[in-house]
């Protein structure tokens, strides 16, 4: 039985209300791939109430009550992706497709009517304000990865402005941040205990508070202070000097910003076990589209797949993982994900083909530190590896031959992406994935071919890249296998001129690589790169930086490295 969408679902359930109703302009599918399931069942589970409100028609904020009142909270997302990054291209053209709408359809359409999109520019925002405008009385609640990478002050680049906090913005009471499970959960069951939203100290929270409120938290020197919203808007080393603050705090301690009159109020993470990540993916889906839509095609790239860990410590400078599922790697249990491949595998229709276990990097999965972390987060080291990594290449392996042993398995894929460092991608490991779970391509990311422009990013030096090349080359020749490496590169990112574009353009041409797997570069609210973009000069090294922003330039280099 799906979540109930409708006051009907609600009866068959036997409630007259939900405790929760979760708001989000994606398609409702019920697959531990989408938020809206995985956070609706995890509160089922611990007995709470949740329906679940999917592409609501905003332009009509009745649409927000179709679920009636709830009893403790709205629980607003922006989606499985920003708002604006998935409204505009990197060069602010409107897309024209939405893979988490059915038939990639953006807009609400019908005959005679104006269509508009069904995911609203800046979505949070809109949301809030039209469930306001019907109901002021229970508490907004706003998450997922457009409120996480907007949650301080931030730079915006479609509207090349520096925004508020979209807590701010929006006129939400609390805004979580990460994967946001346990805290909402801790929060609900605060908020009914009725602890009102200003006084919550909930972990992966952010609230309002006034002046007058933060004196105990002032009293305290284990915080971080940023510097003020009106500091980062008139002083761009103000801005600077926040971005390092708030990135190597690592939501470790307490933060705080002022915003206008008030402060924001950021309370640190909670690191998951493995039990707690487990518990959630031990549950039931129905791993269906739900019936009120056909065809969503971000389901069918992910229906036959399962999550083995979440987090990152490969640390890319563009990248916002890190600061939504954080730089260390949680993994779950074998036991878990083979339970999970069980049911997959048992249900009517199964093809027989696992289309991915991984995560952020799949072979990233099961691997620790010798000594629980540090505050360098740099595992990677240039590709050679932290002398306290501890690689997770055998346990990976041997999740994915017990998952091909599971009866109606047939096929097991590594569609995830997969880092090519040697200290995480040994030998042994490239020679088994290539053989058994790589169909014909597979799918790195060098990013570029400058090490100038690398060493912005992040990203280890071309060498360990070439290196990859020829032990890629060599075991493929070794093994006899047909496969082919499909490189992912970003055009135009800080630091790159023509020169160092036309580095990444001979890296590829020499290497005979090509591919559709290129991309320019988009700035994304709170990433080292963004603040790269805006400021003009690395915020950590305060090295000047060549910043391309005129869009024909940028598509040339794009074209020119892509064929």
């Amino acid at each position: 039985m799906f979540l109930p969408t409708t006051k009907e679902d609600l009866k068959k359930r036997g409630w007259d209300s939900c405790d929760v109703v979760i708001i989000t302009p994606d398609a409702y599918v019920d697959h531990p791939s989408f938020a809206m399931a995985i956070l609706g069942r995890f509160l089922e589970r611990n007995g709470l109430k949740a329906g679940i409100i999917s592409q609501p028609k905003w332009k009509e904020p009745e649409n927000f009550l179709k679920l009636g009142i709830p009893n403790i909270a709205f629980a607003v997302s922006g989606g499985q992706m920003d708002s604006m990054v998935l409204n505009y291209t990197a060069t602010k053209l409107p897309r024209k497709e939405d893979f988490f709408c059915e038939d990639k359809n953006p807009y609400f359409s019908k005959p005679g009517e104006n269509k508009y999109r069904i995911r609203p520019d800046r979505c949070i925002s809109v949301y809030c304000s039209q469930i306001r405008s019907v109901c002021k009385e229970k508490p907004i609640i706003i998450g997922g990865i457009e409120a996480s990478l907007r949650r301080i002050a931030h730079y915006d680049y479609w509207s090349d402005k520096i925004k508020k906090s979209v807590l701010v913005d929006s006129k939400a009471q609390i805004l979580l941040y990460g994967m946001g499970e346990y805290s909402l959960l801790r929060t609900l069951d605060a908020l009914k205990r009725g602890i009102s939203p200003e006084n919550l100290q909930i972990e992966n929270s952010v609230i309002l508070k006034k002046e007058n409120e933060i004196k105990d938290l002032l009293s305290n020197n284990d915080y971080v202070n940023l510097p003020s919203f009106e500091e980062i808007v008139n002083n761009k080393d103000s801005f600077s000097k926040a971005h390092t603050l708030f990135e190597e705090n690592c939501d470790e301690k307490i933060v705080l910003q002022k915003q206008d009159t008030r402060y924001i109020v950021q309370y640190p993470a909670h690191i998951i076990s493995q039990s707690e990540l487990d518990a959630i993916y031990d549950i039931d889906f129905e791993r269906k589209i739900h019936p009120s839509f056909k065809n969503v095609p971000a389901f069918d790239m992910i229906k036959n797949s399962v999550t083995s860990h979440r987090g990152c410590f490969g640390d890319c400078s563009f990248c916002a993982l890190s600061m939504h599922q954080g730089k260390r790697v949680v993994s779950r249990s074998k036991t878990s994900v083979v339970n999970e491949i069980k049911k997959i595998a048992s249900k009517k229709g199964f093809s027989g083909t696992i289309t991915d276990i991984g995560g952020p990097s799949a072979n990233m999965y099961a691997t620790s530190c010798r000594i629980f972390g540090c505050s360098e987060n740099n595992c990677l080291k240039d590709g050679k590896g932290c002398k306290n990594l501890i690689s997770g290449t055998d346990a990976y392996l041997e999740l994915l031959r017990s998952a091909g042993q599971i009866q109606g398995v047939k096929n097991i894929q590594i569609n995830s992406g997969v880092r090519f460092d040697p200290c995480i991608l040994d030998d042994k490991f490239l020679r088994e994935i290539l053989k058994n779970y790589i169909s014909g391509q597979m799918k790195v990311a060098p990013e570029s071919g400058s090490d100038f422009v690398l060493e912005c990013m992040n990203k280890p030096k071309s060498e360990i890249f070439l290196e990859f090349i020829k032990r890629f080359e060599r075991i493929k020749k070794e093994e006899k296998l047909k496969k082919y490496i499909i490189p992912y590169i970003i055009a135009g990112h800080p630091g790159e001129g023509d020169n160092e574009a036309k580095e990444t353009e001979n890296l590829l041409s020499k290497n005979h690589l090509s591919g559709r797997q290129f991309q320019i570069f988009t700035p994304t609210p709170m990433t080292r790169s963004t603040a790269m973009y805006y400021l003009g000069y690395d915020p950590y090294t305060k090295k000047k930086l060549a910043v391309e922003k005129d869009r024909k330039t940028l598509m040339r280099r794009k074209e020119s490295m892509q064929y």
